[in-house]
């Protein structure tokens, strides 16, 4: 059995706010983290491409570190889907000229899930395609802080994050854009869209954006919304009930990043997890 009392700082957003918001900072169980230990390196050469599938099912942490030569292109697809225990990874990435990271994330298990995402835009014209998911249900714990560097001249990022949460779960999202000076030219893109399906969920979103380089343009935003009655009105009136109802609505809100899953299979068994939990949800 996991010991959870002594807790850690695993992951701080860069720049601190108001203390009592309570999320300056991400806590988890020191045993967890140990879990982690020196993690896997990736090394993508120059001009090459590729791509891998990591899924956290029993693991309680793992670390990943990618690197990207000139021109470069990787896809790092990541899901967890692990059950009632604690998880927590960090994904750290970096970009050399022209290089291209894509990052597609699954939050979908662990009783408390915490996650971290560093990607340095190092060189000149590198970019970051990052899309996440998560569903969040019972009195599960979401914790995401992902933070994109933009060192490099003309570097372009999206930061893309879906989510529904149900049930008592509580979520925390940070998403940092940080224009680092001398990044003239960069563009950054970021917006979280989440779905409140129960009135007792507690979901905190932070979207920041830094900047110490005048020419550069940045947009963030966070779309926080309930199930929408008229579609579930319309749904319920072509003989669907409630429950199929409402899990055709999530599926649809979440496609855009299942929709970026290869592995038909994978994707397939995150769409069933989550349709489960739904009908669980009474």
């Amino acid at each position: 059995m996991t010991d959870t009392k002594e807790q850690i700082v695993f992951s701080e957003i860069p720049m601190r706010t108001w203390r009592w918001l309570g999320v300056n900072e991400a806590k988890m169980p020191a045993c967890v983290l140990d879990e982690a230990g020196g993690g896997r390196l990736i090394t993508v050469p120059k001009g090459t491409k590729a791509e891998a599938v990591v899924v956290y099912r029993e693991e309680l942490a793992g670390k990943i570190r990618v690197e990207l030569e000139e021109g470069a292109e990787f896809h790092l697809i990541r899901a967890v889907l692990s059950g009632d225990h604690p998880h927590a990874d960090v994904v750290e990435a970096v970009c050399e000229k022209d290089a291209l990271f894509r990052y597609t994330a699954v939050e979908a298990g662990g009783s408390e899930a915490a996650s971290k995402l560093f990607v340095n835009l190092a060189g000149e014209g590198s970019r970051a395609d990052v899309s996440a998911l998560y569903f969040a249900d019972g009195k599960r714990r979401v914790d995401m802080n992902y933070i994109i560097r933009q060192e490099g001249r003309h570097t372009d990022a999206t930061m893309m994050v879906h989510g529904a949460m149900t049930g008592e779960s509580e979520k925390v999202f940070r998403g940092t854009l940080d224009f680092i000076k001398g990044s003239e030219g960069s563009v950054g893109r970021e917006r979280e869209e989440v779905m409140l399906l129960s009135p007792k969920v507690r979901n905190r979103s932070v979207p920041l954006m830094l900047s110490g380089e005048a020419d550069v343009d940045g947009h963030h935003a966070v779309s926080i919304g309930k199930m929408d009655e008229g579609k579930l009105f319309y749904l319920m009136s072509r003989g669907i009930d409630m429950e199929e109802a409402k899990k055709l609505v999530v599926e649809a809100a979440l496609a855009p990043v299942l929709t970026r899953i290869p592995d038909k299979e994978l994707a397939g068994e995150i769409r069933e997890e989550i349709e489960g939990r739904i009908a669980d949800d009474k």
